[in-house]
């Protein structure tokens, strides 16, 4: 009985190996009212997009990029106001919003059969990485629900010092997720973060199997946990900067704000 048990484990391995899952993925950011609103007005429509991304997964290897065709763009808007105090005193408010969505072109290649992860992400600026699959730890609930017509468990995660949500269906018993995500025992349909949510729009099972190519890559390459450590670090700076001149009775203020 142990061994049919086993063998038929294998054969459910086996047939999961050889088939091609091609997953749709939407990405959105999760932001409060309070911050919308406190941002600038034409910052606000590109906080609400949603980006799409495509997984496929073939023979123990994954790649997911972004599919949307939205290219890497960086504009600056300029605000400018003058108050004049009285007399010949003037101030001079000068706001510069620096908005990118570099952030939206990136790709993880992962090779389950090497435990090896390649990836290349903007996040402050470019990084080219190579690093060992994550261990995410998850905690898998009794809690089910549905998502695109498959029934999903939830599992959570507080790797790396943060929290994240997942809901998987071992109705697709391969070890893939969006992004950087992975290791349940069966496809992840969602993911949540304090930051952002990834959703599947639509899943493809095709009897057969693709190549999948591994990415060119850099001389020089950094890990997750590079890549986190400098993330930490530049969120506790200020995310703007102010410059004052004064020039007789005139007194400016020049601020720059990224926003991402």
């Amino acid at each position: 009985m142990k061994n049919f048990f086993l063998l038929g484990l294998l054969m459910f391995a086996f047939i999961a190996r050889s088939q091609t899952v091609t997953v749709n993925y939407s990405e959105k950011r999760i932001i409060s009212k309070e911050k919308l609103e406190a941002m600038p007005e034409f910052a606000r429509k590109q906080a609400l997009e949603s980006h799409s991304y495509i997984l496929q997964n073939s023979n123990g290897v994954t790649l997911y990029k972004n599919s949307s065709g939205v290219k890497n763009i960086e504009s600056v808007e300029n605000n400018k106001s003058d108050d004049q105090l009285g007399g010949n005193t003037t101030n001079k408010s000068e706001t510069s919003y620096k908005v990118s969505n570099k952030f939206i072109e990136k790709w993880y290649y992962k090779d389950f059969n090497k435990n090896e992860l390649l990836f290349n992400i903007y996040s402050g600026r470019e990084f080219y990485g190579k690093d060992y699959l994550l261990d995410w730890n998850w905690q898998i609930t009794n809690e089910t629900k549905e998502i695109n017509g498959f029934k999903c468990r939830k599992a959570t995660s507080d790797a790396f010092g943060y929290f994240f949500t997942a809901w998987f269906t071992e109705d697709i018993s391969i070890n893939a997720g969006p992004e950087k995500f992975d290791g349940l025992p069966g496809l992840i349909l969602y993911v949540g973060t304090a930051y952002y949510e990834y959703f599947a729009t639509s899943v493809k099972i095709e009897k057969s199997l693709i190549s999948i190519g591994i990415p060119q890559m850099p001389n020089e390459t950094v890990t997750m946990a590079e890549v986190d450590s400098y993330v930490k670090e530049g969120m506790s700076k200020m995310k703007s900067s102010s410059t004052t001149t004064v020039n007789g009775n005139t007194t400016t203020t020049r601020t720059t704000t990224i926003i991402r």
